[in-house]
């Protein structure tokens, strides 16, 4: 039997209802001062409007290992079809199908930048590859070709960057600070050069290349070119012909942290972001701290989209020289912006998937998966793994076979009912929590308070005698159904404290769980227990 504290007298029960997280992770506030629909610890669960959801899990879609890492997932959009391409081994793959069909061989780099673009030679759509080590080719929907490329310092090789823009290519160079470009409509023959070395006012070289629109006046929208440098310094251009004058003029520059890997920059809805040392910067908070810093305006600055994650994406810019950096947005699973982060210093180690509710902004992270490229083909989410296969991702419900592990922390919480309750010693008696599952959901917790935490096991069902773990507590004797319909069910807690926060971890054999509440019995004190 559980021993009650004595108390002194004076006490009133309270019952407080306390919303799932659904602010998501955050890993950016202090624990005394967090909100507390957030959590510092979510992961496979991810933030909805009204609850929190476990995520859906992974199956292999390639029905073979292509051999090596998978390091690059690109798509061709042609109007006769999509395909997908994977880079392993040195060697390209048509994986359009769960059959992969091998290209070509021999390559010194799986990692590649790509753009789509039409040729107006033949009026064709290709794309368009490079990798800073081998000739850049062309893929047209069936075939892979090399592209004849002149005019350049060095060997074409060393074109490490593509991107289309107003019916032009541009390509940057491995370790130069300016930028190529073709003729109008071409994908191969001789280059020009654009030395921005007169221009940065870093220093540095080109990483990178993007654009942005803003509407301008009327309904007509205006376009920019970007070009990135390893400095965090962006260069803005507006018009179609670098060769002149007339064509082509400077809007500006601006200044961010580094940014981080080759693919480090995101067209999201309208916004362009870059995946840098300070986390996801939106172009526009860019533009806007640079504009008015220019005009004088006192502390003028700018905002990540990640600022939310704090140390959690932040603790990983160790690991920026590492392969993967990378973000996508999925229409699918609610709507994500998905960020992928190498957790450790090699590409055979943890990758950790952050994930923002594009409706909400709310974080989560996703682990378990260690995909090493991400990209999305007919409207499903892909990554490659390190054991070279290709995954379909948020799909089914195991990770490969494994259960989807749910691990969330709620923040700590004061319990704050208008009363006065917030600061005093309360007695925390019970806690009720209204989940959906499609069966019975094998949770786990603890609930901690004053920041002292104990650690919850994983169990593989609910019923106490399989091992349900609730500070010593048992469950209630409600049925669960098997239809996924809403359920409640109560713990013992009969801890004491001022401040307290529910650890609640799931091993999912096979289940899906949505936690939209919990209810907490309590009552406040007038002194201290004893």
């Amino acid at each position: 039997m559980i021993p009650t504290p004595r108390v002194r007298t004076g006490q009133t029960s309270q019952p407080i209802t306390v919303p799932a997280p659904i602010g998501g992770l955050n890993g950016r506030d202090p624990l005394a001062s967090m909100a507390p629909q957030d959590a510092y610890l979510m992961d496979n669960a991810f933030p909805g409007t009204a609850s929190v959801d476990s995520r859906k899990g992974t199956i292999k879609y390639s029905n073979a290992s292509l051999g090596a890492p998978v390091q690059s997932l690109e798509v061709y959009a042609g109007g006769a079809g999509d395909r997908m391409l994977a880079w392993a081994g040195g060697r390209v793959y048509d994986v359009s199908t769960p059959i992969p069909q091998q290209l070509t061989s021999g390559l010194l780099s799986n990692l590649v930048v790509t753009t789509m673009f039409s040729n107006a030679a033949d009026n064709a759509q290709h794309l368009i590859i490079v990798s800073g080590f081998d000739q850049p080719r062309r893929y047209d929907g069936t075939a892979l070709s090399t592209l004849n490329l002149t005019g350049m310092t060095g060997s074409q090789n060393t074109l490490n960057t593509v991107f289309a823009f107003k019916s032009r290519l541009y390509f940057g160079q491995r370790d130069r600070l300016g930028f190529y470009y073709l003729p109008v409509g071409a994908i191969q023959g001789a280059l020009s050069y654009f030395d921005l070395g007169q221009v940065a006012r870093r220093g540095g070289y080109l990483v990178a290349i993007a654009s942005f629109s803003e509407s301008g006046n009327g309904s007509t929208p205006n376009d920019y070119i970007v070009f990135i440098t390893n400095k965090g310094e962006m260069i803005v251009y507006a018009g179609n012909d670098p060769s002149s004058v007339a064509g082509w003029a400077l809007v500006g520059r601006y200044y961010a942290a580094a940014p981080i890997g080759p693919k480090c920059t995101l067209n999201y809805g309208t916004e362009l972001i870059l995946l840098t040392e300070e986390g996801a910067l939106p172009f526009s908070e860019i533009r806007r701290a640079g504009d008015a810093q220019a005009a004088g305006v006192a502390g003028a600055g700018y905002s990540a989209i990640t600022s939310k994650l704090g140390n959690y994406l932040s603790a990983f810019n160790a690991n920026a020289g590492v392969p993967g950096w990378q973000g996508v947005q999925y229409s699918g699973g609610g709507g994500w912006l998905l960020l992928n982060v190498p957790a450790t210093s090699s590409i055979s180690g943890q990758y950790h998937h952050y994930v923002m509710n594009t409706t909400t902004n709310a974080w989560c992270r996703f682990t378990g998966w260690n995909g090493l490229t991400f990209t999305v083909f007919n409207k499903r989410l892909y990554f490659g793994r390190f054991d070279g296969f290709v995954m379909l991702a948020d799909e089914g419900r195991f990770d490969d076979g494994v259960p989807v592990r749910c691990d969330i922390k709620q923040a700590y919480n004061y319990f704050d009912d208008g009363s006065g309750m917030a600061f005093l010693q309360k007695h925390f008696q019970w806690a009720a929590l209204l989940v959906s599952c499609d069966g019975e959901p094998p949770l786990s917790g603890k609930f901690n308070v004053d920041y002292s935490e104990d650690t919850p096991g994983y169990v593989n069902q609910l019923a106490p005698s399989a091992g349900a773990e609730w500070d010593l507590a048992a469950w209630d004797a409600g049925t669960w159904g098997d239809d996924g319909r809403t359920q409640r069910f109560i713990v013992t807690l009969n801890k004491g404290g001022v401040t307290g926060s529910l650890w609640l971890r799931a091993s999912l054999q096979g289940l899906t769980l949505r936690w939209y509440a919990t209810q907490y019995i309590m009552e406040k004190t007038k002194g201290l227990l004893i």
